[in-house]
């Protein structure tokens, strides 16, 4: 029987599957994201001769008659919502199936690939052809090497963001064949007649004779398209496409996330609904005032640092990293300083060759810095590509559980790449931020060996001290009059410079108050300083000024300092923070993970310790950790809440 017709083989009583398999749960999560992913990675992969391979995302509509076997189709998607429609989870799924196939006007999205070889084998349909993989095979795949698919379910992308279930593959490939088929995946539904426990599969196909062979002619569901004789490449058509708003928009932000070094390379241009990304207009695009009001502040973050290290630009340092002689990858990396530190991303992109983003990591440097790893056509590059999942967002040497010895030998390389990526991004940033010059008098602040013995538990090796000296300040009580009745908050007089300079100021007086040994710096709101009688002044963080305060490194790989210091005030509400000095006059937050004081526990909130007492006169050792095996230079940010 060669009449073309869907044709939904029976299951020969043995699974039956639902809706939702995991192929396609696989894709869920972002539909549109993976499909953008999947569709221009297969076409990477198919790469042939000319550059750029092309991607072309077209949307268009059609009568419901066009659609071939359409009425078969939709008797197909009814007979499984008759079966499953009192099903909590497939009932409603499959009620939108029936009600999109009913339309008259049915919206599709055509994806087509030029410059490809197409996908060969359609001829003779044999197993292992990449026309009989595409289409009859779950999981099976006949890429390898340096492609970058490899799993053989990247296709049913496709499907998830049809609102039919239903695609339609047509190529024209370099072997000299042309065929198109389509393919629905709908779920396993009783098959009419005597026997009740005889089910469908659930997948079914439009094509010729119980075989479902391909039928050997271009499809011509989008009117206005056709392909030249000698013009390669595949056509997949998403039959009932859910076009909401900014679907264009969400395509072209996966494509530059996923695809940047390709792009920029000149190895991949994509168009999106006659928007071209390319190398010659992607700069004009991620600038653009419409690209950064339709996407996240992440997202317009990490695209253009990934195009902006890829500019031959001296802001950018570059290294080859050598894992071995056979095994190597190129580095990217660029410094920020605090008038750009929001532009940095603060970890390091890994992309595989065909130029295709996997993940990143993080160096664990904190100051502000873009990086990226482009992985070249080699063995680690083979070896990375076997252990990544099938969504290609992550590398998981568990997959080789079965294999110990291919384990440890990946792991082995992908730990070498990680370590040497780690290391060039923390010595540049190293050597950018000037942290080994000498600062002129800071040998004034060092700490004595007999000085730090004098604090009790004190663990000192003899790693480098790492400190920032603080100016002098004279340290001057304000003085303050009273406001309200009560005098529950203070008004601050005018002040001027003292006369040595030094920074202190000397108040106005407008009459002798009462001296205050430790006033309540407040500001006053506009208006009435009276405070209303059962209320609270609102506290002021107020930096404490001219203490001397040393750090000292107890365990550098463990990221573990001491910070000595000797009140000089009485404070009953005191935050204590950590600044980065970079160059110049950059300066960088660092959170702090846990902390004691005297041995005790404190609480950190946001990376600071809150709540502290001090009193004057009293010598303080703050025992901290922080996220680094890097030393740094730092300032110690000591206020009070008053």
């Amino acid at each position: 029987m060669s009449e073309k017709m869907w044709r939904f083989p029976d299951n020969r009583y043995t699974n039956e599957n639902g809706l939702d398999t995991s192929d396609m749960e696989t894709f869920k999560k972002d539909p549109v994201s993976s499909l953008a992913r999947e569709i221009c990675q297969n076409s990477i992969d198919a790469g042939f001769q000319k550059k750029p391979v092309r991607v072309v995302f077209s949307l268009f509509q059609v009568g419901r008659e066009e659609i071939p076997g359409v009425d078969e189709l939709e008797k197909q998607i009814t007979a499984c919502y008759e079966y499953k429609k009192g099903s909590p989870k497939e009932g409603p799924a499959l009620a939108e199936l029936k009600k999109s196939i009913k339309k008259s006007k049915i919206t599709c999205l055509r994806i087509s690939d030029f410059n490809t070889t197409g996908v060969e084998g359609a001829t003779t349909n044999k197993r292992g052809t990449p026309f009989y993989n595409l289409t009859k095979g779950s999981g099976v795949s006949d890429k390898g090497g340096s492609m970058g698919g490899s799993k053989g379910i990247g296709k049913f992308a496709s499907f998830v963001v049809s609102n039919t279930n239903t695609v339609f593959y047509s190529t024209r490939a370099k072997d000299g064949s042309c065929a198109h088929i389509g393919i629905s995946k709908l779920r396993s539904t009783p098959i009419p007649g005597e026997d009740t426990d005889l089910l469908t599969m659930g997948i079914g196909y439009y094509g010729i004779s119980e075989k479902n062979l391909p039928i050997m002619e271009e499809i011509h569901l989008d009117r206005g398209f056709s392909r030249g004789e000698k013009e390669y490449g595949t056509d997949v058509y998403i039959i009932g496409f859910n076009a909401f708003r900014g679907w264009q928009s969400d395509i072209i932000a996966k494509v530059l996330e996923s695809f940047m070094v390709a792009i920029v390379r000149g190895d991949l241009e994509v168009v999106v609904n006659n928007i071209s990304v390319n190398a010659n207009t992607v700069r004009e695009i991620i600038y653009g005032d419409e690209f950064q009001n339709e996407r996240t502040r992440t997202e317009v973050r990490e695209i253009r640092a990934q195009y902006e290290l890829l500019q031959d630009d001296e802001s950018v340092a570059v290294q080859e990293i050598q894992i071995d002689e056979d095994n190597s990858a190129t580095v990217y990396i660029k410094r920020y300083g605090q008038t750009d530190e929001m532009a940095a991303t603060r970890h390091c992109v890994m992309v595989r060759y065909p130029y295709m983003k996997i993940m990143y990591i993080r160096p664990g440097a904190y100051l502000p810095f873009s990086a990226l790893c482009v992985i070249h056509d080699n063995d680690l590059n083979k070896k990375l590509r076997a252990i990544e999942n099938p969504q290609h967002t992550d590398w998981e040497i568990k997959r080789l559980n079965d294999f110990p010895d291919e384990k440890r030998e990946t792991r082995r390389m992908k730990k070498e790449l990680e370590q040497a990526v780690t290391e060039f991004i923390r010595s540049t940033l190293r050597e950018s931020s000037g942290e080994s010059t000498d600062i002129e008098g800071a040998g004034e602040f060092l700490p004595s060996q007999d000085e730090l013995g004098s604090v009790a538990g004190s663990a000192v090796t003899d790693e480098q001290v790492q400190l920032r000296p603080v100016s002098a300040v004279k340290v001057q009580t304000p003085k303050t009059v009273k406001a309200g009745e009560r005098g529950e908050s203070y008004e601050f007089a005018d002040g001027d410079l003292t006369d040595n300079g030094e920074g202190g100021k000397m108040l106005k007086k407008k009459k002798k108050p009462e001296p205050q040994p430790n006033p309540e710096p407040k500001s006053e709101p506009k208006g009435s300083t009276e405070v209303e009688p059962g209320k609270s002044p609102v506290l002021k963080k107020v930096p404490l000024s001219g203490m001397r305060y040393r750090t000292v490194v107890t365990d550098k790989t463990s990221g573990k300092y001491d910070c000595i210091f000797t009140s000089q005030y009485d404070e009953s509400d005191c935050e204590f923070a950590i600044r980065l000095c970079g160059e110049a006059a950059d300066k960088y937050p660092i959170e702090i993970k846990s902390a004691s004081i005297d041995g005790v526990d404190c609480e950190v909130v946001k990376g600071k310790i809150v709540g502290m007492k001090i009193e004057k006169g009293k010598t303080y050792k703050i025992s901290y950790s922080v996220n680094s095996s890097e030393m740094f230079a730092s300032e110690v940010i000591l206020s009070a809440n008053r």
